[in-house]
């Protein structure tokens, strides 16, 4: 009972028993008379003691109930507090230069010199053999030439139709000579060398403005980004990635993460529980390089994954569909998953992909076209302004 109810309860339960013990004293000595009042003022003493005593009860299982309110909404401001300060953190982290590239960009580009001196090693030899000639200078000696990365798109097309749906993000390194590391030589050593989480959270960070861009004049357009195992087993460049799509709330939702299925199920408990948070936030996941046995669809679906994305010789060996297939893709279309072929290089690739598939990309089709370095500026000053 609460102390503002204490002398309430008090001057009742005195008025109450004042009552009842007038009551007794016209009963006992008034006479007969007095009977039918003493009955009264003893019945209506009663029950405004029962009344009062319900009524305490009752008040006191509401105080019960709003400080245990009371506590749940300390505990909510102290967890949002520190989530405010976490996103605060994360956001500043953002903002910063993606940890590991300039290191990635050095080692490949250190990588790539030592190649070129033990190619012109090579061709000195051959020509001092063969005849003299002047020597040709040292690769040792040129000017490094200056290594940044480019962002790519390669068009994902709706085969019904031949146009350009979405797109699928790569990079590549390359100089001011016109020298380039591609895309998948690039990826794979970066996981060689452990820089993979640092340049997958960098190409989220190049793909958002594109985006914001593009979906100006498409805003169903989505541009399928790859994450590595790493990058989902790192925390920190996953704090950088989640925190990236708060901040971007307006293009979170056409980021299309792609994972590998093998990596589904090599996924760390930090991998896992990265992969959940993603989910939170509604991120839609995308499968590469499938196949068909040990496919759960309903977990997938659960997971966040729409896309399920095939090389060409999964659909289509050579004999046409065959029939697993085409129960495989009406269960798909059933489960709002939409099926992608990838790698297409040929007709015959294309023209098998569509009986499958909805979506298709791969050189037969159009090649991936490198960004320009200002692309979604003006469309972040735009949105920047507007904020």
């Amino acid at each position: 009972m609460s102390r503002q109810m204490l002398p309430v309860m008090l001057v009742l339960t005195i008025l109450t028993i004042a009552a009842m013990v007038i009551a007794a004293y016209l009963l006992l000595f008034a006479g007969a008379a007095m009977a039918a009042i003493s009955g009264a003022i003893l019945l209506l003493a009663i029950c405004v003691l029962a009344t009062g005593l319900a009524m305490t009860m009752k008040l006191g299982k509401v105080e019960d109930w709003l400080y245990s309110h009371d506590e749940t909404l300390r505990d909510l401001a102290g967890r949002s507090d520190r989530a405010a300060a976490r996103l605060s953190e994360l956001e500043h982290q953002v903002n910063l230069p993606t940890p590991g590239i300039d290191k990635l960009i050095t080692d490949l580009s250190a990588l790539r010199q030592e190649v070129k001196d033990a190619m012109l090693r090579k061709s000195e030899a051959n020509a001092a053999a063969a005849t003299a000639r002047p020597e040709a200078p040292r690769a040792a000696d040129e000017p490094m030439e200056p290594e940044h990365l480019d962002l790519l798109l390669e068009p994902v097309i709706e085969l019904s139709s031949g146009s350009t749906s979405h797109y699928r993000a790569l990079v590549s390194l390359a100089n001011s000579r016109g020298e380039v590391v591609p895309s998948s030589e690039l990826m794979d050593k970066a996981d060689l060398g452990g820089m993979r989480p640092a340049l997958d959270a960098h190409m989220v960070k190049l793909v958002a403005p594109v985006l914001r861009r593009l979906r100006l004049k498409n805003p169903g357009l989505r541009v399928f980004v790859p994450l590595g195992l790493a990058t989902l087993g790192s925390r920190v460049e996953a704090d950088s990635i989640i925190a990236l799509l708060l901040r971007d709330s307006d293009v979170a939702n056409g980021m299309v993460f792609e994972l590998g299925q093998d990596d589904i199920g090599q996924l760390d408990p930090t991998g896992i529980e990265n992969l959940a948070r993603l989910g939170r936030l509604g991120a839609t996941l995308a499968l590469r390089d499938v196949y068909l046995g040990g496919l759960d669809l309903t977990a997938l679906r659960q997971l966040g994954v729409r896309f399920l994305n095939f090389p060409p010789h999964a659909v289509d060996a050579g004999n046409g569909p065959s029939e697993v297939w085409r129960e495989f893709v009406q269960y798909a279309r059933a489960m709002q998953i939409q099926l992608i072929v990838g790698g297409i290089d040929t007709p015959q690739q294309a023209a098998s992909a569509s009986k499958c598939a909805r979506f298709g990309h791969g050189s037969f089709f159009a090649p991936p076209r490198k960004v320009r370095r200002d692309a979604g500026v003006a469309a972040a000053g735009r949105r920047a302004s507007v904020a």
